[in-house]
Formats: structure tokens, C-alpha cells, sequence
């Protein structure tokens, strides 16, 4: 074994070794800078501990071996793009934390401090190429500077309706705007456009919103229905039309029962009204809704039979009945009638088919009528002649106007029967990316989606709930301004813009875009950047993914 060598403390490569004691004079230091006294070394050391105690807290995303796939290399392509699955994972899992959606190609910590998610969709930025990607980064300062995530691909094509910047079809939205008001007194006199024939329901619509039907199996007994007539004439656009309202209260017998009944004519008139003693005892009497007192009872004798007797005679063999939610009316009647026209079918304000807008709403948006205000209950003859109206503005306007569903409908048939040639794979695959707003709107979160009107297509299943409100505007400079206001309330956790670049090298419009998307985010926020057209013929989209933190201000001042 070797011995050490000692240098020698003559040797001209030693250094002579000078030791300093930890007093308030410090070493000079090698390169000039200024070195800290021991009461600055203390604060910040101090402050570095109190700043990495705070980091802690803040929400960010971190990719793992199978995001790290998905990042895009120098020339623009990944070695394994994500699906739109595995995006929405992230997006749902922070929306509603830890639960049934968990991201497997990232991880982030921290969720439950975050305070929205945002997501901005980009159509027309072309990246298919090393020189179109080293140009988009190079146009797009701002994902550097806010230090985004490296870009990530994913299987998300161009939205299939991208080609067209024109939509001449007016939405549901529109028309409430433009239309509901003072259609109230007008539209009566109005001739009728839509066939009265075309809003009866079906067979299998009264079977599906369980209408009473002599075939139908029933939880209840049928003993005491009856048949309006005793045999029917076909209906024309001359048969007339009776909108009536029924109030009931809770009996004994565990259901409700029949303690009011109004009906009124075309012209809105009253022809009918007449409380109702039940045949069983009153156990409550749902006066918030009904509106009925024991004292408005107390003398009343009129039975369900009486009713049932008054209404036969009033109805011809050719007559209509209007209702909101009729089947409900007609099991208190304990009646049979085969022509029906329902306000909350030929309605319809979020494109769910099965969803229901209840009366009071439709009233205020389409003849701004307030009606079931108070505490007092409703009343049946006000809620008649709301039904009446709604009908009489339906038949003057046309079979789609207010009802969002049959809208959808309309626009996919137009879009599809363009000739053009359409991508069905691109097609299923931007509704995988769409069911991410199905599966937001099942949350209790508030959510907000901007569109430009033209990208409205492939959205067409998906409109407007109480939690999930879907926009469409005219211009992209709309869109963005709109989803900033929406962003602002930090009660949306959930905002999303979808907009379209008609000039692929104008990237730096797109930067200033999303400067201002940013900029308007709150901290603690998710941002999700998705540029439609990279990757091999354009059929995969370019993701940058980042979490707003805010500025740590108050430590510095602190210290």
C-alpha cells in the first residue's frame, strides 16, 4: 500500500489555508460579489424554508413514463400520442378529484387546492412538418415564459365542420333572444305555421312519458278512469285546443289526489274551474305548490266523478288537451284522451331528449311571463294559459322553434348531407373528446363553453344544463372575451373556449390569445392548450399543459 505524499507548505501548488470564524465579518468573496452578513444568511434560509413549505401546497402536473412518450421530439412527431381518453382523465380527475377518473400518464399533486380547470381549443394551426413545429415554437413565446409543459400530442383531429366559417342555422339561443319577448299578446292573432297535427305525441311518446293508457301496466289500479268520449273523430288544424292545469294534495291512501282542476280555450278564456273534495283524507295539503288551504276546501262538495262528468261534456270528439306534463293531470282525472299536445316535449332547452324544462322557465324565456312567484302556490288557471301561449307561439314559429334537440337534429342532417368527403374515424374520435362535457355536466360544478358559431357541430348533442351552459358567438374576439368574463368567476371550475386560426401563420395572433387566456385565469388553475392539425396529415393535436401559481409577493415583503 501506497504512502501518502504530504505537500510541502513551500510547494508552489499549495494554497495556504486560511480558517474564518462565523462572525459578522465574512471572507471576501472569489468574484467581487457582495456576501451576506450572518442576520441576512439567517432570513434567507428562512425564507427559502418557508417558500419550499409553501410549494408544497401548490397544484402542479407531472408527466410519467408514458407522458414522457407523448412528448413531441425536435421534428414535431411523439413516440406514442395520447388518446382523448387519456386527456380527458386529467381534465375530469380535476374537476372532481380523487375518485372515478385518475390520469395514468401523469400525476397531479395537489388537486384539492386547485381552483379551475381550463381548457382552450385552437383549430387551423398546421404543424406538420421539423419547419412548421420549429416555427410554432418559435411563435409562441408565451408557453416558455409561463414554463408550460414540454408539448405533449394527442389523437385529437380538427373539429369536422372546421371548413366552414359561415352557419346561416340560428340556435335555440338565438331564438329566445331575439324572439321571446313580446310575443305574448301578438302571437294570437298570428297565422299559424306549424301544424297543430305535428305537435300531437305519439303512441310511444305517451307510453314513454307514462300517460295513462287502458293497455298500459300500471302501479296503480285503473278503477275510475274513464274515456273523454265514447268514440273519436280525427283531428284537423280546426279542432280545438283546451289547456288545463290540475292542483293536487296528499291523501291517506299514500298518493295525491285531485283538489283543483282549470281549463281554459284558445282565446283564454275560462270555461271551466272547480275545486275538488278528495275522496280520502287529506294529509297534507302541499300548499307551496298547490296552493290549497283547508279553508278553500271547507265547503267544497264537487267530487272527482262531478269533474270527470263536466269535462266529457265540455270536449268534442276532435278536441286537443294542452298541458305542462299532462300524464300527471290525466292520472289525477282518472281520464283517458288520445290527443295530446305536452309543453315540456315540444320544448326543449338543453338538447337532452329525455330532460324536462319546467314551466316557470319556459314562461320567462319565451313570453317573459313570471308566473309561479311567492310562496303561495301555483295557480292552476295562470299555469293553463301559460300552456295555451306556448302552443299558440310554437304553431306560429315551426316545428323546431324552442326545442334544442330537434335543432341538433336539424344542423347534423344538413352538415351530413353536404358533399363532402368526411373522416369517420376523425368524426368518433372529436366525440371522445366531446364526452368529456357529457361527463363534466354529471358533476355538481358550475361549467362554461364558449364556441364560434361555425365549430357548433359536432356539439350539437351537448347543450346547456343548470351546471354546464354552452355558448356560441359570432367571432373569435367574442369567444375569448366571453370565456375571460367566465373565467373571472371563480364559481365556473370549469371553462373551456373552442376557436379557429383561418391563417395558419398567424401565430402570432394566437400567442396574444392566449397571453389574454392566461392572463385571465385565477391562480390555482389548470390550463390545458390544444392546437388542432400536427403530426402526419395533420390528424393529431399539439397540448401544452400548465398550473397558474400565484406570485409570492407577501413572502418577499415578509422577509
Amino acid at each position: 500500500m501506497g504512502k501518502r505524499k504530504l505537500m510541502s507548505p513551500l510547494s508552489s501548488s499549495a494554497q495556504p489555508v486560511v480558517k474564518y470564524k462565523r462572525t459578522c465579518e465574512q471572507p471576501p468573496s472569489a468574484n467581487g460579489a457582495k456576501t451576506l452578513t450572518e442576520e441576512e444568511y439567517s432570513k434567507l434560509k428562512l425564507y427559502l424554508k418557508e417558500k419550499k413549505k409553501i410549494l408544497r401546497t401548490f397544484p402542479r402536473i407531472l408527466l410519467n413514463a408514458r407522458g414522457q412518450l407523448s412528448q413531441l421530439n425536435d421534428s414535431g412527431f411523439s413516440e406514442s400520442p395520447l388518446l382523448p381518453s387519456d386527456l380527458n382523465e386529467l381534465i375530469l380527475y380535476s374537476v372532481y378529484g380523487p375518485g372515478k377518473y385518475v390520469p395514468k400518464w401523469s400525476s397531479l399533486e395537489m388537486q384539492c387546492n386547485l381552483n379551475q380547470t381550463c381548457v382552450l381549443i385552437i383549430d387551423g394551426c398546421e404543424v406538420n412538418t421539423k419547419e412548421d413545429f420549429s416555427h410554432f415554437k418559435s411563435s409562441l413565446p408565451m408557453f416558455s415564459k409561463y414554463k408550460f409543459l414540454p408539448p405533449i400530442e394527442v389523437e385529437l383531429p380538427p373539429s369536422w365542420c372546421a371548413d366552414y366559417d359561415t352557419d346561416n342555422t340560428t340556435s335555440i339561443t338565438d331564438d329566445v333572444v331575439s324572439e321571446s319577448t313580446s310575443t305574448q299578446k301578438e302571437n294570437v292573432e298570428n297565422k299559424e305555421i306549424c301544424s297543430r297535427t305535428r305537435l300531437l305525441m305519439s303512441l310511444n311518446q305517451m307510453m314513454i312519458h307514462n300517460y295513462p293508457l287502458p293497455t298500459n301496466k300500471r302501479q296503480f289500479t285503473m278503477d275510475g278512469f274513464r274515456f273523454t268520449k265514447n268514440h273519436y273523430l280525427p283531428v284537423t288544424d280546426n279542432s280545438p285546443m283546451y289547456a288545463i292545469d290540475c292542483e293536487m294534495c296528499y291523501t291517506s291512501i299514500g298518493r295525491n289526489e285531485l283538489t283543483r282542476v282549470s281549463i281554459v280555450n284558445e282565446q283564454l278564456e275560462v270555461i271551466y274551474e272547480s275545486f275538488v273534495k278528495p275522496t280520502n283524507k287529506i294529509t297534507n295539503y302541499l300548499t307551496i305548490y298547490s296552493g290549497i288551504t283547508a279553508s278553500k276546501l271547507k265547503d267544497v262538495k264537487t267530487t272527482l266523478t262531478d269533474v270527470q262528468e263536466d269535462i266529457i261534456k265540455i270536449l268534442s270528439p276532435d278536441s286537443i288537451l294542452i298541458g305542462q306534463s299532462l300524464n300527471c293531470d290525466l292520472d289525477a282525472l282518472k281520464l283517458f284522451h288520445p290527443y295530446i299536445i305536452d309543453t315540456s316535449v315540444i320544448f326543449n332547452l338543453n338538447g337532452n331528449k329525455g330532460s324536462k324544462s319546467k314551466l316557470k322557465l319556459l314562461a320567462k324565456n319565451f313570453l317573459d311571463m313570471n308566473i309561479q312567484c311567492g310562496n303561495l302556490g301555483h295557480d292552476s288557471i295562470e299555469d293553463s294559459r301559460a300552456t295555451m301561449l306556448l302552443v299558440q307561439l310554437k304553431l306560429c314559429k315551426s316545428l323546431t322553434y324552442g326545442d334544442a334537440y330537434l335543432i341538433g337534429q336539424k344542423r347534423l342532417a344538413e352538415f351530413v348531407n353536404k358533399k363532402i368527403k368526411i373522416n369517420v374515424k376523425h368524426i368518433e374520435t372529436f366525440k371522445k373528446f366531446l364526452a368529456l362535457l357529457q361527463s363534466v355536466s354529471e358533476s355538481s360544478a358550475k361549467g362554461k363553453v364558449h364556441l364560434k358559431k361555425n365549430l357548433m357541430a359536432p356539439y350539437d348533442n351537448i347543450w346547456s344544463t343548470s351546471k354546464l351552459n354552452i355558448e356560441e358567438h359570432s367571432t373569435n374576439k367574442i369567444v375569448l372575451e366571453s370565456v375571460c368574463k367566465s373565467m373571472e368567476d371563480t364559481t365556473n371550475r370549469f371553462c373551456m373556449a373552442h376557436m379557429q386560426l383561418k391563417n395558419k401563420n398567424n401565430l402570432d395572433l394566437v400567442n396574444r390569445w392566449c397571453e389574454k387566456y392566461w392572463a385571465a385565469m385565477s391562480s390555482f388553475a389548470l390550463c390545458a392548450v390544444l392546437f388542432t392539425g400536427c403530426g402526419a396529415e395533420g390528424k393529431n393535436s399539439v397540448c401544452l399543459l400548465n398550473v397558474k401559481q400565484p406570485p409570492l409577493n407577501h413572502l418577499q415583503d415578509k422577509f
